[in-house]
């Protein structure tokens, strides 16, 4: 009995000074989490008892993932720098951590992350001023299921214009609601494609371009002809509608356009199909001294998914002289014997009423004969009755400058019409 006493002593005394021990405890989790925008990014607040943290994204339901991870000594107020991806509902979450462990979280109300879908290009115009005036259905979200959630911004985005060209890339933005814009005169060739930008970012480009190209002329126009002969014109053009590559096209409508001076308007004498793989004619009958260029009207040309806008052209203006025309004429018979009969004709074009003056030739010069012969409405005819004189004549004759529906034909001189009498 006494030994059992003495270790029941023994324990009794072991056991003076020891104490329970204190199990270790995780922190609390976060109160009072909100979250909002601030500077465009996605901001968080919450308190603590002045814990490590971490901020982690749930997606659609998903297993939480971390996005973010603070020390104590930053603070409870943090801003996201990486960009949420998109998913139709999604909870931020914030835990404590301390040296004995991890909290529960704190969860953010559901919210979306959508972009909006691509705006659709229904069309794309030139105006005068070489602006481009746009027209569009707006891109929308494809659903909702968190309306009214704290990160939503009814009527915040908007739909951008972006253009790629010699410039650069260049945005122009217009009212998220809005249906039609006008992006600025750009340096060519061009492309503009639409997106739309929303609060958490910005849709695919729609898969329709506009294609703002350069088309280009030029002539060759001979420096003269005879009255109502062709003027041989030949013309070409160069399409770019993307840098370094030309276009083969044809059925190109273009205008040759004539003024008699240059204080006069331009205007339209010829129209043509034109094309850019090789030289096309563009001649007009020449009625008189005038200058002459090639118009090209502005062009808008649909095919697929591509609208090409190019601005009117025009060459410079080449001038081109008239000289009157001689038509068949001299003496008929051009030899004759003593006693017969010649006729002697002379025709010009324009058939104008003028006076003519004929030279004659005395082996070594054209001498002026010092005589007035009237052409009438384009026409002189004189028959002759030939004398018992052996003789050989040769004659020509100058028709001076004349003015035919305000445009200047200039003084030719005919062949040499020649007579032999034997």
């Amino acid at each position: 009995m006494r030994k059992f006493a003495l270790a029941a002593t023994a324990v009794a005394a072991l056991s003076v000074g020891l104490q329970t021990p204190a199990f270790a405890a995780a922190p609390d989790a976060p109160t009072d989490l909100t979250v909002d925008w601030q500077a465009g990014k996605v901001h968080l607040t919450w308190k603590d008892n002045g814990e490590a943290n971490y901020i982690l994204a749930e997606y659609d339901g998903g297993t939480p993932g971390t996005v973010l991870q603070t020390t104590a000594a930053e603070g409870n107020d943090v801003t996201l720098s990486v960009p949420l991806r998109q998913a139709e509902r999604v909870r931020l979450l914030v835990r404590s951590e301390n040296a004995d462990g991890v909290s529960a979280d704190a969860a953010t109300p559901a919210f979306d992350t959508l972009r909006p879908s691509a705006p659709g290009l229904k069309d794309a115009n030139l105006a005068t001023n070489l602006t481009t005036n746009l027209s569009w259905v707006p891109g929308s979200i494809i659903s909702d299921n968190t309306p009214n959630d704290p990160l939503d911004l009814p009527g915040n985005g908007t739909v951008q214009a972006t253009v790629t060209g010699p410039g650069g890339t260049k945005s122009y933005p217009f009212a998220a609601d809005a249906t039609s814009g006008s992006v600025p005169a750009q340096a060519r060739p061009a492309a503009i494609k639409l997106s739309q930008v929303n609060e958490w970012g910005t849709s695919p480009q729609d898969v329709k371009t506009v294609k703002l190209g350069t088309l280009g002329a030029s002539t060759t126009v001979p420096a003269s002809a005879l009255f109502s002969n062709r003027l041989a014109i030949k013309s070409t053009l160069d399409l770019f509608t993307s840098a370094g590559r030309e276009e083969r096209a044809s059925g190109i409508p273009v205008q040759l356009q004539a003024r008699a001076k240059t204080t006069d308007a331009w205007k339209t004498y010829g129209r043509y199909s034109g094309n850019t793989t090789a030289a096309f004619d563009t001649g007009i009958a020449s009625l008189g001294n005038r200058q002459y260029r090639l118009w090209v009207p502005a062009r808008k040309v649909v095919s697929g998914n591509i609208i090409a806008l190019t601005p009117a052209a025009s060459t410079g203006a080449k001038s081109s002289k008239t000289y009157v025309k001689f038509g068949p004429g001299g003496f008929n018979p051009s030899t004759v014997r003593v006693g017969g009969r010649s006729t002697l004709s002379v025709k010009i074009l324009p058939a104008v009423t003028v006076k003519a003056r004929p030279q004659g030739w005395d082996g070594r010069h054209w001498i002026d004969l010092g005589i007035d012969v009237p052409i009438t409405k384009g026409s002189y005819v004189e028959r002759g009755d030939i004398e018992t004189e052996r003789y050989t004549l040769r004659l020509r004759f100058v028709v001076p400058t004349v003015v035919v529906n305000g445009l200047t034909v200039l003084a030719n001189t005919s062949p040499a019409y020649n007579l032999t009498v034997k």
